[in-house]
């Protein structure tokens, strides 16, 4: 085993940005299967999946230097491969069968990785959003989502007034919201 086939994900990842086209390669070995399969149900055409999976290569490996992956790499590459789909739906004007498609692709259940994916994203960002909250802000968002207190039980607790716990929660599910909003859409 060589050097690069041990690095982890995030490793690799790493290596992008020097431009190491033996990270590249390897991502793509690790990947390329699993990609295709994805893109082949979201499309229903082998070729068409090809192309796309393809094309995100591609472009991973002229724009290494340039990217920044603030997801884990295997996030990066589903929804490169999403996107990439959905560009050409919307470049053939093919919604609708996008749509129709993916009802029928979510209705088998065979949606499971990508919600895991999503939802273990979510649950990162959401925890480190909240850790970076200052102190008394977590302490009252904790109290609320946590332990289920109402505004009222806070406002004893914290030894603050209702109004300043409402403020506190406000600002706490705005900052939660503009973290999140990249993710969901």
């Amino acid at each position: 085993m060589g050097v690069v086939e041990s690095l982890t994900d995030a490793e690799l990842a790493g290596q992008l940005p020097h431009a190491d086209k033996a990270a590249v390669k390897e991502i793509y070995i690790r990947y390329k299967e699993s990609l295709l399969n994805y893109a082949r149900k979201m499309l229903g055409d082998d070729d068409l999946a090809a192309d796309t999976v393809s094309d995100v290569f591609a472009n991973l490996l002229t724009n290494q230097q340039q990217l920044k992956i603030n997801t884990s790499l295997e996030s990066y590459l589903y929804r490169s491969v999403k996107n990439s789909v959905l560009n050409q739906f919307d470049k053939e004007q093919h919604r609708q069968r996008y749509v129709n498609s993916i009802k029928e692709f979510y209705s088998r259940g065979t949606h499971a990785t990508d919600e895991l994916i999503i939802e273990r994203e979510l649950k990162h960002r959401i925890e480190n959003a909240v850790a970076a909250f200052p102190p008394k802000m977590r302490e009252i968002f904790d109290l609320s989502r946590k332990e289920h207190l109402s505004r009222k039980e806070i406002a004893q607790v914290t030894r603050v007034t209702e109004g300043t716990v409402n403020t506190q929660l406000n600002r706490a599910l705005k900052i939660l919201r503009s973290k999140l909003t990249s993710i969901l859409f």
